[in-house]
């Protein structure tokens, strides 16, 4: 099965490479911001699950989506960053299926709906 993952190289030109990955180490999610918006270009690395050096790195696309390839079954650590609302994280346990995830980064003084 193909899954579609974006490298460390995606902070060149916005493309991810097609590679072949198994479904459940596929991690797919949104970043947006406490009201909803969709929040582009945000940095999502995946770590091991005490943190430490980072595993994958990509940004989230338009739409605030992203997609992350593990490289294999555990526990991880998911980090969204955006320059302007910093950075929010979740552990994510793979065990065979895929994992969705939504971050919803706090904007200052905004009620959430």
């Amino acid at each position: 099965m193909t899954g579609t993952a974006r490298d460390s190289e995606e902070e060149r030109g916005g493309m991810a490479d097609e590679v072949e990955t198994e479904p459940g180490l596929i991690i797919r999610g949104r970043v947006r911001d406490s009201l909803g918006v969709a929040l582009p270009r945000a940095v999502v690395t995946l770590s091991g699950a005490g943190g430490g050096r980072h595993l994958v790195k990509t940004r989230s696309a338009a739409d605030g989506g992203f997609t992350v390839a593990a490289p294999g079954h555990g526990e991880y650590l998911l980090v969204a960053f955006s320059p302007q609302l910093g950075s929010q994280s979740v552990a994510v346990r793979l065990d065979g299926r895929p994992v969705e995830v939504e971050f919803r980064m706090n904007v200052p003084g905004a009620l959430a709906d």
